[in-house]
């Protein structure tokens, strides 16, 4: 009964996580900070730890561990203090059941070793760095918060406990086709007995939620963009579209995943860029994957977080930043993957055409012509990402 009791008392401390920045590590605290914002942690507490306590924390730390905590002596102690809280922590594989996994949450990995990364880059193996160290299990974390900010707990604990209810879905869950949670979770609900969207912003994400709002606002006009049922402080729901995309992509190149995207598809999306720059705005991070079509609705984009202001007003497709490279001058928030490469590698494979021949209406029977000649590389490309044997194979068969 004591030990329910004491897992209740405690259920607020899942997510929750420390951060040590050890003396190497305090250059780089904006960039920690942008990080955990990017893979959808909220930052509940924060201190400088003095100088002259730094030498026993260490200590403490070192004889509180199964295992002897190293402190290289290139890195230095621990210099500041970060208490984290995650909604949705993925919990680690072990990779076997005498080997555990090393934390609980392994978006704390992804972080560590994506800070490590950075801030190693360009120095040589005998100079490399560690900049911090991070709690494995919320037990744990919990010592660090008694050890270290014991008066704050209360308030810590409320913080979490509230972000979590924030965090609930609103309406029966039918289906999670959520993706990473970074930012949101999307879910398949039952919205007063229809099914339908909901996508469930984490906190301090309503930026994006406040973007998807304003993107149905300037998109009233435009068929292509999904429509909202509900806004919530912390959740929207969408109407649900039957996706048969797969129907509709073709010709498909030998040993490609996919097939292209109809010429009508390519022209719509097009206005639909155009007619957000021309309102002054850019749909960044704009892809592939966002667009889905419904038989009976037709072709509809359904993601815009990271819907932004450019620069000005513009009546050209030349430079969008979903087609082109985000320029370095842009202060906004940009997805993780904003530098795989905007259209070689993301839109190519889907519409069989170089980007210049995409910035304006051209005749359909030109392009046509051109696609099948992409039909070539795209096969290529197909080639390298299977294997011999899978060839061998598909020819015995």
């Amino acid at each position: 009964m004591n030990k329910q009791h004491n897992i209740e008392e405690n259920e607020w401390l899942t997510g929750v996580a420390v951060f040590l920045i050890r003396e190497r590590g305090l250059a780089y605290l904006d960039v920690l900070r942008s990080l955990l914002d990017r893979y959808g942690f909220t930052i509940l507490c924060e201190l400088a730890i003095h100088e002259d306590q730094r030498q026993t924390l260490a200590k403490w730390i070192d004889s509180s561990e199964q295992e002897p905590v190293d402190w290289p002596g290139n890195s230095g102690l621990p210099a500041y203090f970060l208490v984290v809280h995650d909604v949705h922590p993925v919990m680690e594989q072990p990779s076997s059941r005498e080997t555990p996994g090393r934390t609980d949450n392994v978006r704390l990995l992804t972080v560590e070793t994506v800070l490590t990364q950075k801030v190693n880059d360009g120095r040589s193996g005998q100079e490399h760095v560690s900049p911090l160290y991070l709690s494995c299990s919320t037990t744990q974390a919990l010592e660090y918060l008694k050890k270290i900010v014991p008066q704050q707990i209360g308030k810590i604990r409320t913080i979490a406990q509230r972000y979590n209810m924030e965090f609930r879905t609103p309406y029966p869950v039918l289906a999670d086709v959520s993706k990473q949670v970074c930012r949101a979770k999307v879910e398949l609900v039952d919205f007063h007995g229809t099914e339908a969207i909901c996508k469930t912003f984490r906190p301090g994400r309503e930026r994006y939620l406040e973007r998807e709002v304003k993107a149905r606002e300037l998109g009233a006009s435009l068929p292509e963009v999904s429509r909202l049922l509900e806004v919530g402080p912390h959740y929207l729901v969408f109407e649900r579209y039957s996706n048969r995309m797969e129907r509709i992509l073709s010709p498909r190149a030998p040993f490609s995943p996919h097939g292209l995207l109809p010429l009508w598809t390519i022209e719509r999306v097009r206005a639909v860029i155009l007619h957000y720059r021309r309102l002054g705005y850019e749909c960044i991070d704009l892809n592939p994957q966002d667009l889905i079509y419904d038989p009976c609705q037709g072709l509809k984009i359904i993601d815009f977080e990271f819907l932004q202001p450019g620069t000005d007003e513009i009546e050209s497709l030349k430079g969008n930043y979903a087609w082109y490279d985000v320029p370095s001058r842009f202060k906004g928030d940009l997805p993780i993957s904003a530098h795989q490469g905007s259209y070689h590698e993301r839109w190519f494979p889907y519409t069989g055409l170089p980007r210049t021949l995409c910035l304006n209406k051209l005749p359909r029977p030109v392009l046509t012509m051109v696609r099948s000649a992409a039909l070539v590389p795209l096969t290529l490309d197909g080639l390298r990402r299977v294997s011999w044997q899978h060839i061998q194979r598909l020819v015995r068969n």
